[in-house]
Parts: C-alpha cells; sequence; structure tokens
C-alpha cells in the first residue's frame, strides 16, 4: 500500500455518460442530497469496503425514467403538507370528477 504522506489527497477520474443518462442520475442523486461526484464517491466507497459491488446486479425493477418520475413525486407528495388527502377511494373518485378548479 502507499504511502499517505506522498500521495495526493485526491484523484480525478473522468467519466463519459449520455447526457440524458448524466441528467437523470444527477435529478436521482440531488433527491438525496449528492452531487454526481459524491454518488461516485459513495459508491466507490462502499465498494471497496464491502470488496466488491454495492448492489445486487440483476437490475432494479422501477429504473426507467417514467417509473422514477412517479416514485420521486410520489415521495414529494407524502412530504408536502399542503398535498390533498383522502380517507376513501369513493372520496378520491369524487374529487377526481368534480370539475370544479383546485
Amino acid at each position: 500500500m502507499p504511502k499517505t504522506s506522498n500521495s495526493p489527497k485526491t484523484a480525478n477520474i473522468n467519466v463519459r455518460l449520455l447526457p440524458d443518462i448524466k441528467k437523470e442520475a444527477e435529478r436521482i442523486f440531488s433527491y438525496h442530497g449528492l452531487t454526481l461526484p459524491e454518488a461516485v464517491t459513495v459508491f466507490i466507497n462502499h465498494a471497496c469496503h464491502s470488496g466488491g459491488f454495492p448492489f445486487d446486479l440483476k437490475g432494479a425493477p422501477y429504473t426507467d425514467p417514467e417509473s422514477m418520475e412517479a416514485l420521486y413525486e410520489a415521495k414529494h407528495l407524502m412530504n408536502d403538507p399542503n398535498a390533498k388527502t383522502f380517507k376513501s377511494m369513493e372520496e378520491l373518485i369524487a374529487d377526481l370528477e368534480d370539475d370544479g378548479d383546485d
């Protein structure tokens, strides 16, 4: 293992991503309070500590952008004190069928 006194405090890496993938990753990580470089650092640190990938490589079932957006919206609504809530499905349907403005 190299001596830390002679090693730089940090090292840089360059990663090429498709613009849409980068934008989606930034959106996901920002929801968790992380920048893309911070998220990459978390991933690499966890991989080093665990001795491998920090997740199962089978793939997540809800990773398409539309599903991720729906999950993001649901989490946002759960924490929004001004979001509408309903006590029953009937109440929800009545609100959806209401022609009035919100």
